[in-house]
């Protein structure tokens, strides 16, 4: 009995060998396309049905078109000498997951070139399958940008522009009613060696339509919108700020009337100008302002007289690997090699910034910066919670209160362009009156003011920008009187 027990295990055994070797293996992947968003990682799919380990197996992803694999598995290891140059990298396998039958493929740094079919090859010494799969990759650009290019005639000409897209994109103008004003546009389109979009597009407006302007951009059949809206006030149409504007009529009237006596009022307007901004340093000393004082320093009237620059200098800890910061904490210029330097959670890793080293949590705080006539450059104040790793938005709701002159010309500060460019630049920050001003230090014209309730430590914020260039620091701030 025994024996025919032993004989017939046998003869199982063999049924069992020649049904493992004829059963079918087939891969599972996913019947509908994936899709993968350029910079991030995508997951391929692969599972070997029915479930067998694929640890001593050989293991290949393949893109159609490319002649080399995109990632090859052989005698339990990878063989990264035959792998496709530009996957290099970029791919793994699981391997503590092999012996589950997983063979699926992560992919990161997900470029445009990346999209198209793949195919996933398992091969064993008797037999072999595969299975194949589509990957889509998608770019989400950025926040259009609308600045004010300049004036033609009674109309302004605006330019908004994004990038970062893929596929491309749609650009439209409208207005408050929301009434289309695309076709009245100029589009331009530029696709990068990146293989991302770039639109730029140009509209001439009249100041009826100055109450707001939008401008968005539609992608796929999901519509991401992104959209920025601009409020055009009167002065741009004019290219003369309302107070200017009044205190010409001021001296017409004046010349007309009374002629001669200019130079009178002249030296009277200067000796109650001298007056007010002597009062005003003694109240700073005391620790106060009048009503009247606090309205004049807000537009910029007496900001370098009656402020003390602060002791603001530059913390090496937080600079972009590229930046160069000075011993004294003074000067930063950008350089095209990067420093040995630690990665740590404080510094910049994607941008060429750099902060102040001295937080504020309350106060009134002002320093200034020459920025002389370099092609590009940021100013002004972030929070301690900002996010500095990757990408990012700067703008208040990221914690970034900052004016920026963009390459090419156009001092802006959102998405918003401003005025002509500085020489020197005036950052004013009142934590409790929750306001951050920009002044133009030679004329001691205000640029722009931010208004926000802040609740967290600011620090000032810094971009050389242009290459090569020292952006300064002012160690002292030389008395305004003439």
């Amino acid at each position: 009995m025994k024996a025919l027990l032993r004989i017939e295990d046998l003869v199982l055994l063999i049924l069992l060998q020649v049904y493992s070797a004829q059963t079918d293996y087939s891969l599972q992947v996913p019947k509908e396309p994936l899709v993968a968003h350029v910079e991030k990682s995508i997951l391929l799919p692969c599972h070997l049905s029915p479930t067998i380990s694929a640890e001593g197996l050989e293991v290949r992803w393949l893109k159609i078109g490319d002649d080399y694999p995109v990632h090859e598995y052989a005698n339990r290891a990878d063989l990264e000498g035959r792998q496709s140059p530009g996957y290099r990298g970029r791919t793994r396998l699981f391997k503590e997951e092999l012996g589950t039958g997983n063979v699926s493929l992560q992919l990161s740094n997900v470029r445009v070139s990346d999209e198209g079919r793949y195919q996933c090859y398992v091969l064993s010494s008797q037999w072999f399958t595969e299975s194949s799969m589509n990957l889509m990759v998608t770019g989400l650009g950025s926040s259009p940008r609308i600045t004010l290019l300049g004036r033609q005639d009674s109309d302004v000409s605006l330019l908004c522009e994004s990038e970062g897209w893929f596929p491309k994109p749609e650009l439209h103008w409208r207005n408050v009613k929301d009434a289309d004003l695309t076709g009245r546009a100029v589009l331009t389109e530029k696709q990068g060696t990146d293989g991302l979009f770039t639109l730029q597009s140009a509209l001439q407006i009249s100041q009826r339509e100055a109450d707001g302007i939008i401008c968005l951009i539609r992608q796929g059949e999901e519509k991401r919108i992104l959209q920025t809206r601009v409020h055009i006030s009167g002065e741009f149409f004019t290219l003369v700020s309302s107070s200017w504007k009044s205190l010409s009529v001021f001296f017409i009237v004046f010349l007309v009337l009374v002629g001669l006596c200019i130079p009178v009022a002249v030296y009277y307007s200067r000796k109650k100008i001298n007056e007010t901004v002597e009062l005003a340093k003694s109240n700073l000393e005391a620790g106060m302002f009048s009503a009247e004082e606090e309205e004049m320093l807000r537009c910029g009237r007496i900001i370098r007289y009656t402020l003390r620059a602060n002791a603001v200098t530059l913390d090496p800890d937080t600079a972009h690997p590229c930046l160069i910061v000075s011993k004294d904490g003074k000067c930063v210029r950008k350089e095209m090699t990067k420093q040995d330097v630690p990665d740590t959670e404080q510094r910049f890793d994607e941008y060429y910034f750099v902060l102040g080293r001295e937080g504020f949590t309350s106060g009134s705080h002002y320093w200034e910066v020459e920025v002389g006539d370099r092609d590009s450059w940021k100013l002004g104040v972030t929070n301690e919670s900002a996010t500095r790793k990757g990408r990012f938005d700067l703008s208040p709701s990221e914690g970034y209160w900052v004016i920026q002159l963009r390459s090419g010309g156009g001092l802006c500060a959102l998405n918003v362009s401003l005025l002509k460019n500085p020489e020197k630049v005036g950052v004013y920050l009142d934590y409790e009156g929750g306001k951050v001003s920009f002044y133009r230090v030679e004329d001691r014209f205000h640029i722009y003011t931010f208004s926000y309730e802040f609740s967290e430590k600011l620090y000032p914020f810094f971009d050389p920008g242009t290459t090569r260039m020292d952006l300064v620091i002012s160690s002292t701030i030389k008395d305004g009187s003439n």
